[in-house]
């Protein structure tokens, strides 16, 4: 079942990323920008418990006559050691699969403030071992509520190329229960738009 709901998310999402780029030749203005921007990326984690995540990410947005932008996006991030509720937890691989929306502060300068929200799935995969017996280790397989929400500024080169920089809080696996394993923390993010 879980390798049926990963196989129809990521069709979903090659059929978008399909479909944006076929889409990519209407123009959205008299000013020439496109109507869809592709936004890949570099992202550093600091999570709460002073391990680091990283990982590309790559987000498709569709430009509307206003300054708010919805989109989607996928996103990798890893770390080979995190420390979380007394547990052990070894090479750990998130993937988060999320909804999109930005918002441009200003757009009458070079300089382009934004605010951003994310919220979606993530499929963690990691080895938990106990503090109290890390020679036994069991692999886990789960699935979370991805969100996040931050700002940041791009440099508007052109009209189709706008390197970025920001700034926000992130959580992989949000929950009501403080006992599950959620990595969370201060991220940042560096990458163009295109």
């Amino acid at each position: 079942m879980k390798r049926i709901l990963t196989l129809n998310l990521a069709l979903l999402l090659a059929c978008g990323f399909s479909m944006t780029a076929n889409a990519q030749e209407v123009k959205k203005t008299s000013n020439d920008e496109p109507r869809y921007n592709f936004s890949p990326a570099y992202e550093f984690l600091r999570s709460t418990h002073g391990n680091y995540f990283n990982g590309p990410s790559f987000k498709v947005t569709r430009n509307l006559e206003s300054r708010f932008k919805p989109g989607i996006g996928i996103g990798y991030a890893t770390t080979k050691l995190h420390f979380d509720n007394a547990l052990l937890l070894h090479n750990m691989k998130l993937i988060p699969i999320y909804a999109n929306a930005s918002y441009d502060i200003t757009n009458k300068s070079k300089f382009e403030p934004f605010a951003e929200a994310s919220a979606g799935i993530t499929f963690l995969r990691y080895d938990r071992s106990s503090e109290a017996d890390p020679s036994t280790v069991n692999r886990i397989n789960e699935r979370g509520l991805y969100l996040y929400g931050g700002f940041g500024v791009r440099y508007k080169v052109t009209n189709h190329i706008a390197p970025y920089i920001s700034a926000g809080f992130k959580g992989f696996n949000n929950t009501l229960n403080d006992l599950d394993i959620n990595p969370h923390g201060i991220t940042f993010q560096a990458g163009v738009r295109f």
